[in-house]
């Protein structure tokens, strides 16, 4: 009898330390989730079925709940207060009040899907002072979450400061440079070269994929053809000349006013300076 109740207590030791091992094998590091201190949350909220909300002062993060949730939460509003602060600085406020981030939920981009009728490819959607990503995991598992955060806040900074006005190439390739994208669409244009498609674009075409935004292709090569145009722009202004053309656009005058204020030139005539297709 004593010899089983050894072997029963044993049995029942070693079953506890089994499951505080496994706890502590998930338990995230506190070095992760340390950074939170930083934030000056007003609001952190979690529940194990509707997903959490954390937010401070200037951003609102909704996140879906899942096993990782608190890493993943920490880890991209890091992010975004990042994204916001050099947003603010090198464009201005990216919303009048909060901006409101929600990661959507789901691996299969369900959700995604619904909310922006996007694809897997096209990782965020500006609507006002709201941005809607696809799944925040998947897209640090992608290692875009950080340049793809920046980009899209960056876009909805030159919404504001344009008064929802400025071209789609113009806000595309700004916010793609503030980012520090340009590198990676430059790399993914060498998959469109080997299969052996034209990377030039007229500025038409590029608004136009720009807006509709539904092939890969095409609007892959658009980001890129709208970056070089801002390089060929600022290879003779600033970026203060583009700050003011929105800054005008803001205040109701045409592209073509504005245009002339900001870079001394009509904007018809401007696009034809610095297109790609002519190059």
């Amino acid at each position: 009898m004593a010899a089983l109740l050894v072997l029963l207590l044993a049995l029942g030791c070693g079953r506890g330390d089994k499951e505080k091992r496994e706890k502590e094998a998930f338990r995230i590091p506190d070095s992760l989730l340390s950074p939170i201190d930083d934030y000056q949350l007003t609001v952190d909220d979690y529940h194990v079925v509707r997903g959490g909300v954390m937010a401070n002062a200037q951003i609102e993060l909704h996140y879906p709940a899942s096993e990782i949730a608190r890493f993943i939460a920490v880890r991209n509003f890091g992010y975004a207060k990042a994204a916001y602060e050099k947003v603010a600085k090198e464009i201005g406020r990216p919303a009048a009040g909060k901006l409101v981030i929600i990661g959507a939920t789901g691996p299969e981009f369900d959700e995604y899907r619904v909310l922006t009728r996007k694809e897997w490819w096209y990782y965020g959607v500006v609507v006002g002072d709201t941005i809607i990503f696809q799944p925040l995991d998947i897209m640090m598992r992608r290692g875009i979450a950080e340049v793809g955060i920046t980009q899209k806040i960056a876009q909805a900074a030159l919404n504001r400061r344009s008064g929802g006005r400025i071209p789609l190439w113009l806000r595309e390739s700004i916010a793609s440079r503030v980012a520090g994208e340009n590198d990676i669409i430059t790399m993914q244009m060498e998959e469109f070269r080997r299969a052996g498609h034209s990377l030039v674009r007229s500025p038409e075409a590029v608004e136009i994929a720009l807006a509709e935004a539904s092939d890969r292709e095409e609007t892959r090569i658009a980001f890129y053809c709208s970056l070089r145009m801002l390089e060929n722009l600022l290879g003779t202004h600033s970026m203060d000349n583009v700050l003011s053309f929105l800054d005008r656009l803001r205040e109701g005058k045409t592209l073509d006013q504005s245009s002339q204020e900001a870079f001394g030139i009509g904007y018809n005539a401007l696009i034809d300076k610095i297109r790609v297709d002519t190059r």
